[in-house]
């Protein structure tokens, strides 16, 4: 296989930037700062430089044997069939076995998903309650 170009190197580091991100801070705007870090650091000569570098290189690779073998083996159309497919026989199996109805009657989830909203409506009420209460206390 042969190394990819500079610019699918840059946009390979800020790929792996971005999934590090996501991945260990679960926060969109880490994860722009890390792609947009790592985009940066492909271009350096530094440490820091070849660290994002090799991981640019090993994620162009990836994404680039990634479309080889979905052009060689169709495999997106394929699952995507396949994942039609199971997710019908999931809503048939619903319909005709209320499969989700049994389990909600059974684990009583409907009735404490209402209780914890109407639980966080009153707490919502009362903190708000107290914030116009200092506040018109502030203002006199």
């Amino acid at each position: 296989m042969e190394d990819p170009n500079s610019k699918a190197v840059t946009i390979g580091a800020a790929s792996v930037g971005g999934i590090v991100g996501v991945y260990l801070f679960h926060e969109l705007s880490t994860a722009v700062f890390l792609a947009i870090l790592f985009a940066y650091g492909s271009t350096l000569s530094n440490g820091f430089g070849n660290a994002t570098k090799n991981a640019g290189s090993a994620a162009a690779k990836v994404y680039s044997k990634t479309l080889e073998i979905n052009e060689e083996y169709d495999v997106v159309p394929k699952a995507k069939s396949a994942l039609d497919t199971v997710t019908t026989a999931a809503a048939n199996l619903d319909a005709n076995y209320g499969v989700s109805a049994s389990i909600d009657e059974k684990l009583k989830l409907s009735a404490s998903y209402e209780k914890a909203i109407d639980k966080l409506d009153d707490i919502k009420g009362s903190v708000s309650g107290k914030v116009d209460e200092l506040k018109s206390k502030a203002s006199n």
